[in-house]
């Protein structure tokens, strides 16, 4: 799919719009387990590792000549045009795109047969037309719909967040173990992550490094905010606190609260799909060098035949999609990056000096590995 250029607002958004997903939903379920203030702190160390790693992705974006799609990138920076390596990681990365995007659908689908009324298959295939033709159009498009999903978001978000204070609650806070630290970081590091969206901001803002790093600053801690948001609110409301839990939080709130719960988080996977899909429509075009509409095809309509079988509940998709996610970062983003500028002095890359520092990658790796093992907890 072509490129264009776009704002730094619109690759800000973005970027949010592909993290402000299903995991969302998922992390008060596990931070209940975990307490409140540890989940915040945990959130925000998440937030400091999520944020280091994906300008090493922009980076990588930048030195394969801001392509938007990450086959390419590794083909370059980590495989050197190896072509069993190169079809490995396509599959690998089909699989976990695919296994993402149908969270997503049955998610939505649920979401949309309890608000309206109708049959769960129903639910999902409306979700699926809406995300697919979108997604049609290419990243501009993606970017101008992005926009107007985060603005309608954060509305609801603010007005259900003031009638969540504005209601009696409390929040129990529990002294947590090991196990639940560990599942609540899993959740999070997967919430946060916009990683397939980063190549898309880099190859929209190819004119400027400085607006590109802006936008991933940006756009992640506005997922960081909306996830802190949700949480303090669902856990102060909901009762009992839903594997989606947002529906739980709405319907604690009267029936106004529980048409706007719904919609956020219907819109807000509808825009996490629309990355993340085009994401994998560009890979699939790169790697089976296929037209447009066949690549939109081939990257649409798999997961929507994951999402219709009886195989797995939405928690499951988001471990699946979230464990395999972590091993494809920790194993080949750090490595490529370092390849990517092994040449450069720190003053010619996104991140300075800390780019350089290898202490720095180790870390990053051990937190991604860590994530990958928490997110089958």
């Amino acid at each position: 799919m072509k490129a264009m250029k776009l704002t730094t607002f619109e690759a800000t958004c973005l970027v949010a719009g592909a993290g402000i997903g299903g995991g969302v939903m998922a992390v008060p379920y596990l931070a209940e387990r975990a307490g409140l203030v540890p989940t915040v702190v945990i959130a925000i160390v998440a937030y400091a590792v999520t944020l280091i790693l994906h300008i090493m992705v922009a980076e990588l974006s930048v030195r394969t000549d801001c392509s938007s799609e990450l086959l390419t990138i590794f083909s370059r920076h980590l495989f050197r045009d190896k072509k069993p390596l190169r079809i490995g990681f396509y599959n690998l990365m089909a699989i976990t795109l695919i296994c993402n995007l149908a969270a997503y659908i049955t998610g939505s689908g649920e979401i949309l047969s309890v608000l309206i009324n109708i049959p769960l298959i129903a639910g999902k295939m409306i979700f699926f037309i809406l995300a697919a033709v979108v997604v049609f159009f290419g990243l501009k498009k993606v970017a101008i719909n992005e926009v107007i999903l985060l603005i309608i978001k954060l509305l609801f978000l603010a007005i259900m967040a003031a009638l969540s204070f504005a209601a009696r609650g409390d929040i129990l806070f529990v002294v947590p173990n090991t196990s639940s630290a560990l599942a609540v970081y899993g959740i999070i590091m997967f919430s946060l992550s916009s990683l397939f969206a980063i190549p898309q901001a880099a190859s929209g803002l190819a004119h400027s490094r400085e607006k590109l790093i802006r936008a991933v600053i940006f756009g992640l801690l506005i997922n960081l905010i909306v996830i802190i948001i949700t949480t303090v609110c669902v856990l102060f409301c909901s009762d009992p606190v839903t594997e989606v839990a947002i529906v739980g939080w709405a319907k604690a709130l009267g029936p106004t609260v529980n048409v706007l719960g719904s919609l956020f988080i219907f819109l807000a996977m509808l825009g996490a799909f629309w990355s993340i899909s085009l994401q994998l429509c560009d890979m699939t075009g790169a790697f089976f060098k296929a037209g447009h509409k066949l690549s939109w095809l081939m990257g649409t309509f798999p997961c929507l035949a994951v999402a219709l079988l009886p195989i797995a509940g939405f928690i499951k998709l988001m471990q699946i999609a979230g464990g395999a996610t972590a091993v494809i970062v920790a194993l080949m983003v750090i490595p490529a990056y370092r390849n990517s500028i092994r040449a450069l002095s720190q003053n010619d890359i996104l991140l300075g000096r800390i780019g350089k520092n290898r202490i720095v990658a180790y870390a990053v790796i051990s937190m991604y590995i860590l994530m990958a093992v928490a997110s089958f907890l």
